[in-house]
């Protein structure tokens, strides 16, 4: 659907992020477009509306209103597994609308406080360079790997959980984490240092790598 002429606007919007082709593709980056029209697509394959519930692709109302494509005129970034296998969506919106970014529900397959986005693409140079740099959102991950730091990933939309710290130090001794230059980056990382204290071992750390105020 992004590069379908009712996509344009999230391509438009990529691209003045100065996302080149060779990154959306790498990223696996796409566009939910408005209306029912993956609940559609996939009826026709077959596909039972339970099965899309299950999986956090439509959502279902308590209200009794009739299900309905969970993602909806937002752009999309695949979350994978240690695999590289898709097992939930982030959705960023466009225009003003809210929440801003919207993560696929917890289902069988996504336990957002044990997954970290950009870790399939980051394993390799991780592993290589001995270092991993955690930081806060998809678009950060994005611009360090644009930037040649492909060993970045970022915890997704809320505080690093042990689990996720866990499986930083499976990559790097001692992770670095940089958030942004804000009230709200320096929270995070107080926040990321209390939850690490206690799981701290010999050899295994953290590192911070602190911004300049109103920096991202």
């Amino acid at each position: 659907q992004l590069r379908m002429p009712g996509g344009r606007e999230a391509l438009a919007y990529l691209n003045g992020r100065g996302l080149s082709d060779e990154i959306i593709y790498r990223f696996r980056l796409g566009y939910a477009p408005p209306g029912n029209v993956l609940k559609t697509h996939l009826a026709r394959e077959g596909i039972k509306e339970h099965q899309m519930i299950d999986a956090g692709l439509v959502g279902k109302p308590d209200d009794g209103r009739s299900p309905y494509d969970y993602f909806r005129d937002r752009v999309i970034f695949p979350i994978k597994d240690r695999r590289g296998q898709p097992i939930a969506f982030g959705g960023r919106v466009m225009g003003d609308g809210n929440p801003k970014y919207l993560n696929s529900p917890e289902s069988a397959l996504f336990h957002k406080g044990r997954v970290l986005y950009g870790l399939a693409q980051a394993r390799a140079s991780a592993h290589k360079e001995g270092a991993v740099i955690v930081t806060e959102g998809y678009m950060d991950v994005i611009a360090l790997h644009r930037a040649g730091f492909h060993n970045a990933v970022a915890p997704l939309g809320t505080a690093l959980t042990e689990d996720q710290l866990r499986e930083l130090w499976k990559l790097a001794p001692e992770p670095t984490l940089c958030f942004d230059g804000d009230s709200a980056g320096r929270r995070a990382a107080s926040r990321g240092a209390e939850r690490a204290l206690p799981l701290l071992k010999p050899g295994q750390s953290l590192r911070f790598a602190m911004l300049p105020a109103g920096q991202d």
